[in-house]
């Protein structure tokens, strides 16, 4: 009888023991998924603060660009750097506008970089086609659309006359009649031709032919060409940046196709 008790009792123990384990198991593994829990939702909630950050400065940001080409399309040209912030003042930041003299621009095929002669120069340098950029340094050189890198027709504009010349890329020559080449443009660009400039020149007109390419124009004593706009914002952990690059007023290249007459025009 009293080994039977003394059995219970272990088995009583034992069951007992089994139980606590059991329960602390269920502890840890309750305590894991609220801890688990707790942490996605502090994770979500940094993100979600994060992201409210970045578009706020972003668009911060964006406003100082905005605010920047207006006043470039009003005709003022901003001085040094402008303060600009959000409406809660909690995202602050600048931006700026400088002027440069010389001209680096992507230009579509037909399209047209413009540029501004007022101060005459007699000789500018333009280079084109960015070297290995497979959208603009095409290998084949056929005539025609997207099958040779870009020739350019280069306008000069007077008070009473276009004059246009013609220029092949090196090392490509397309049944187009064209009967200069342009020279080696060194590592940044395929082309480079010295252009003299006919006097009595006030705007000179540049068009990419049978492809795109990026038109660097430079030269000693130019005016203005572009401005280049610098806009940075912060708050809180995010930081951003825009750059933005603006070229004169300039027709659409359709108008190089009109006739213009200050009087009447008679056939």
């Amino acid at each position: 009888m009293g080994q039977v008790c003394f059995d219970r009792e272990v088995r009583k123990k034992n069951y007992q023991g089994q139980v606590g384990l059991l329960l602390l198991v269920i502890t840890g593994v309750v305590v894991a998924l609220i801890m688990s829990v707790a942490s996605r939702s502090l994770s979500d909630t940094v993100l979600s603060r994060q992201q409210r950050e970045s578009s706020a400065a972003f668009s911060v940001a964006e406003t100082g660009v905005e605010r920047a080409l207006n006043s470039l399309g009003r005709g003022s040209l901003p001085g040094g750097n402008v303060s600009i912030q959000d409406s809660t003042g909690l995202v602050t930041g600048q931006f700026s506008v400088q002027p440069t003299t010389s001209y680096t621009l992507f230009v579509q095929e037909g399209d047209v970089a413009q540029l501004d002669l007022s101060t005459y120069v007699p000789t500018i340098q333009i280079n084109w086609t960015k070297t290995s950029d497979p959208s603009e340094d095409i290998n084949t050189c056929v005539e025609g659309s997207g099958t040779a890198p870009a020739a350019i027709e280069v306008t000069s504009i007077t008070t009473s006359s276009a004059i246009h010349t013609y220029y092949n890329p090196i090392g490509c020559t397309p049944a187009n009649g064209f009967t200069t080449n342009g020279t080696f443009g060194g590592a940044a660009y395929r082309t480079n031709v010295v252009y003299a400039v006919p006097a009595g020149t006030k705007t000179v007109r540049i068009r990419p032919i049978y492809s795109v390419a990026t038109i660097a124009v430079s030269g000693v004593g130019l005016a203005t060409q572009l401005y280049v706009i610098q806009s940075s914002a912060a708050g809180g952990d995010a930081q951003k940046s825009i750059q933005v690059t603006r070229g004169l007023d300039a027709p659409s290249s359709i108008f190089d196709y009109a006739l213009f007459s200050g009087n009447t025009i008679v056939k």
